[in-house]
């Protein structure tokens, strides 16, 4: 049996009442009511459970349950979906911003969270990992290879953990044990260095034991190739512009060690590369590739859709170095991840949380056009007219590969699902699309229409023939990723011929025709934008373009105007409406995402500050 699969089943009691008895890091650990370690530590069948506890948790980060508000993703505050309702955490942050005290009500209950992250629970999966690391010699039945490969793994999701603070954060305090209620839990930030080292060191450690792949049952656990992609991660954002300077975003004195690294180096997108190439190596000999069944180096792929779609949604596809194995049926309204990604019409939950997550209208016009051009599209307050409805289905049809399979688009049918009923226009679960009849005097304000939050389309990406499956296996590391990286990384290091080849398998193989643009400034710009076509809703735009620093953030691109498209419904037509019923559309705004320079980088609770060891990032 795949140990990895059904993960959520497999976390067993035992293993979570001794690993999460930490409430957050700088406070008393709670060590009342738990078990006895040697219970969890005394056969093997509890320490694996133990270990795919800590699995479950630490691969959660920035997903709905790691997240530090109730509701959404981080999709919702990235301009690449809607806002959410109004009761959501991203609702509140796209109004009024980040915040040291967290989001309101929406934040889970009893967690320390602010802003976008629920930092409190960092230190709970850190230490949890730790427990498994200093007690999995305990075990009576395991040999010592297990129990060192064991030590490793939950090494490497340490190490993932501190990556995604690293980004969120800059630097943060140093763990290297867990902590005990006697212990002295005083401890100050790292500077962004040390705590980059630190990722690098607990990297190093896990790949000297780390198989380069496991067998069948056992897909889905730490590889050597998932902890080379953590370290290649966290090298690129140390080398991007909001780290990789003498002067931080704001002034922080004697302090701005914590969120820069003091100077500009050229070296670092060296080493960004060395630790990406890394990687392909790694996946050259392990049979990890990108899946391209249609095309060859230079040449548009043929089988784009098909290639794309099985490549972020297919299971344990040859593209996947890790992803969260979360292969639950059973989504409780609080705790399941797929409830805020889920567009399938099976799905139980017919209401606003997921029905007001439509594609904006800004991410949308990222696409190209199946032959590699720019699609026309209308524009807010610059048309002078709305356009017709045969232009809409033209312009859908017109779309790039990746877009039909990322986006049911409205009035038409859920192309990765092509020929399930259930996936059609007129059989959609919640039915409909941001239509109604009369709207043409609306023109260019109003949005309008019943199914408030649906906007242009609903998202799909990662339900390729899926059927009635809810559940999918969230990609945290595809090679696709890799190979992006080494075209930014190298063109920001000069050498635009080694960017262009690596951008180009991941533009050829989504069945364009080659990039040949050789100016850096404009290239940096193709390619970002490919990262933000290629990762939709991966979790990755949130983070990059504030680590990009780009001067458009706030005109639409993480922040400021957020827009849809809008459909006036012919007269007479009735609902459910298909795209044969709409009359006229256009873009309208919105809404307004906040964006201050303060948001760079995250919060830390206030509740942390107060205690007088954690220092807050400059202007919270």
């Amino acid at each position: 049996m795949n140990k990895m699969k059904n993960i959520t089943k497999i976390l067993a009691v035992l293993g979570l009442l001794i690993l999460t008895s930490c409430d957050f890091f700088l406070q008393k650990p709670d060590t009342t009511g738990t078990v006895d370690r040697d219970a969890v530590f005394g056969s093997k069948k509890n320490a694996q459970a133990a270990l795919m506890s800590c699995y479950g948790s630490a691969l959660i980060h920035g997903l709905p349950g790691g997240l530090g508000y109730g509701h959404g993703t981080l999709g919702a505050i990235s301009g690449e979906v809607n806002k959410g309702a109004s009761w959501h955490g991203t609702y509140v942050i796209v109004q009024q911003g980040l915040s040291a005290n967290g989001v309101g009500s929406d934040a889970p209950s009893g967690s320390v969270s602010a802003g976008s992250e629920n930092f409190s629970k960092n230190w709970a999966v850190i230490r949890q990992c730790f427990i498994v690391k200093e007690n999995i010699d305990m075990v009576p039945d395991m040999t010592e290879a297990e129990k060192e490969v064991i030590k490793a793994e939950v090494t490497a999701l340490i190490a993932y953990r501190y990556m995604g603070m690293f980004y969120r954060y800059g630097g943060v305090p140093k763990v290297t044990k867990s902590f005990e209620a006697s212990d002295d839990l005083s401890a100050g930030r790292e500077t962004l260095e040390s705590t980059l080292q630190y990722i690098l060191d607990l990297c190093d450690e896990a790949l000297a034991v780390l198989p380069e792949k496991w067998d069948a049952a056992n897909t889905g656990r730490m590889t050597q190739g998932a902890v080379l992609a953590i370290k290649a991660r966290t090298l690129m954002y140390a080398a991007r512009p909001l780290f990789n300077t003498g002067t931080p975003y704001l002034d922080n004195g004697d302090l701005n060690n914590l969120i820069c690294f003091g100077n500009a180096d050229k070296e670092r997108w060296k080493d960004a590369i060395d630790a990406n190439e890394a990687v392909l190596e790694w996946a050259s000999k392990n049979g990890v590739k990108l899946i391209n069944t249609g095309g060859s180096a230079g040449t548009p792929n043929k089988n784009a859709f098909v290639d794309y779609a099985k490549a972020t949604s297919t299971p344990s596809n040859s593209e996947v170095i890790l992803a969260l194995k979360n292969n639950s049926t059973e989504q409780s309204y609080n705790t399941g991840i797929f409830h805020y990604y889920n567009y399938s019409p099976y799905y139980s939950f017919d209401r606003f949380d997921t029905g007001e997550s439509g594609v904006l209208s800004n991410h949308i016009k990222r696409y190209y056009k199946n032959d590699g051009t720019e699609m026309s599209w209308p524009t807010y307050k610059v048309d002078a007219a709305p356009r017709q409805g045969a232009d809409w289905i033209q312009n859908v049809a017109d779309l790039e590969p990746r877009a039909l399979a990322d986006i049911k688009f409205a009035g038409h049918d859920a192309a990765n699902n092509a020929g399930d009923t259930k996936w059609s226009s007129l059989g959609w679960g919640r039915g409909g699309f941001d239509g109604k009849i009369g709207m043409g005097d609306a023109f260019p304000n109003s949005v309008g229409g019943s199914d408030k939050g649906q906007l242009s389309g609903e998202m799909t990406k990662f339900y390729y023939k899926a059927g009635s499956r809810i559940w999918f296996e969230f990609p945290l590391f595809r090679l696709a990723e890799t190979y992006l990286n080494l075209a930014e990384a190298y063109n920001e290091y000069g050498n635009t011929t080694k960017a262009l080849e690596n951008l180009n398998l991941i533009h050829n193989r989504a069945g364009l025709p080659s990039i040949t643009e050789t100016d850096q400034a404009k290239l940096r710009a193709i390619i970002q934008r490919e990262k933000m076509i290629e990762m939709f809703m991966e979790n990755h735009k949130y983070f990059d373009v504030k680590h990009w620093m780009r001067e458009d953030i706030a005109d639409g691109l993480l922040a400021g105007s957020m827009r849809s498209f809008t459909f006036n419904i012919k007269s007479g037509a009735t609902w459910p409406y298909d795209k044969s019923t709409i009359d006229t559309w256009w873009e309208t705004e919105y809404f307004v995402s906040f964006w201050s320079p303060v948001m760079y980088l995250e919060p830390f609770p206030q509740t942390e500050v107060n205690k007088g060891t954690i220092t807050q990032n400059p202007g919270y």
